[in-house]
């Protein structure tokens, strides 16, 4: 038997793909690791990777090693022959720091448990349960509301004249209420509430109680169940809410005359995007379901959800005027932010459409 002819098309191109997402989860299984180990605790002040080797109790070869990783990575900073955490580092992924955003690794993991069985994820729909998942949910994101746009976003609404007058503030889909909290620190005499599901409102006042805030709690569902009404203010950030013409009613029919809807949500392009994470991150999307709230086929989106000059319209066609729209990206260059992330500020005017 002869040998077969040269390929007219080389593997290097193949070879280089399947190389660089190699590297690319090694890294991540490096922090992840580092996390895990608690490593970041241990490097407050300098230290040899010897002393690292007995803390973590891995080999000291693994620990050198894993150390330099992490100072290419610009995680760890090295003088001589020792080693301590980045400015970065010490600041998010020290458990003793309040911006730590550990948690929010918890969930990565699940992406990541996800994805290594990819062939059998795709042939079943993994549902996920409101009730356990929502809860871990609300903890990263108030780690990253606290490490992110809080202050900048607590700023712009308790500059507007309508907040300086307003009595009763509404968040809905608020979880950690840390806005809510924020901003009720800033007017005492505001009374503030929060709705969420039952078993999110749990989380809610743990926060409450640890800062010692007045806010109060609604328990319900956004879909089915009533806000109340004669709130000044009702605000929503990156809820299944955000976009929804349903919820938008409720919320026109919940503010008194003269009151604002402060919405900060992720509007995806109605052009559909063909670059490689865009197109990751709706595949990952449509990995999974929920079981309360029926995703769209958009990351970040589910169903009857508008696109952002759709959902404006409707606004304006239900009796908002639009006082301004902010890209969240520009408001607070700290969050974790795309260009499609938007703050929309409309006032109740009157009905047009009934």
């Amino acid at each position: 038997m002869e040998l077969p002819k040269r390929p007219d098309v080389p593997y290097k191109e193949l070879e280089d793909i399947f190389e660089n997402s190699l590297s690319q989860l090694k890294i991540f299984h490096i922090l992840k690791s580092s996390i895990d180990l608690k490593l970041y605790d241990h490097l407050k002040d300098y230290k040899s990777f010897e002393e690292i080797s007995e803390l973590i109790n891995i080999k000291p070869i693994l620990s050198y090693y894993i150390l330099e990783i992490l100072t290419k990575l610009r995680l760890v900073e090295k003088n001589d022959e020792l080693y301590r955490n980045s400015e970065i580092s010490n600041l998010y992924l020290n458990n003793d720091s309040i911006y730590c955003i550990n948690k929010g690794f918890v969930l990565t993991t699940d992406k990541v448990n996800m994805w290594e069985d990819l062939t059998n994820t795709m042939k079943g729909d993994i549902k996920r349960n409101d009730n356990n998942h929502f809860p871990l949910i609300i903890q990263v994101m108030g780690e990253n509301t606290i490490s992110g746009d809080l202050y900048d976003v607590v700023d712009l609404i308790s500059n507007l004249n309508e907040f300086k007058d307003s009595k009763r503030f509404l968040e809905i889909g608020g979880g950690h209420g840390f806005y809510t909290i924020a901003l009720n620190r800033i007017k005492p005499d505001l009374e503030a509430f929060v709705f969420d599901l039952p078993n999110v409102i749990i989380e809610t006042k743990k926060y409450i109680e640890k800062y010692n805030s007045k806010v109060k709690t609604i328990a319900g569902d956004f879909y089915t169940d009533s806000f109340g009404k004669n709130f000044d203010i009702i605000f929503s950030s990156y809820n299944p809410s955000g976009k929804n013409p349903d919820i938008a009613k409720k919320v026109y029919e919940s503010l008194n005359i003269g009151g604002l809807f402060i919405t900060k949500q992720n509007f995806p392009n109605e052009k559909e995007e063909d670059n490689l994470e865009e197109l990751l991150s709706n595949f990952e999307w449509n990995l999974t379901s929920l079981t309360k709230s029926k995703k769209g086929k958009r990351t970040f989106t589910f169903k009857k959800d508008l696109f952002f000059k759709d959902y404006l319209l409707f606004l304006e066609n239900l009796g908002f005027e639009i006082l301004n729209v902010y890209n969240v990206i520009d408001l607070s260059p700290l969050a974790i932010a795309t260009i499609n992330d938007k703050i929309v500020v409309a006032k109740k005017t009157e009905i047009k459409n009934k």
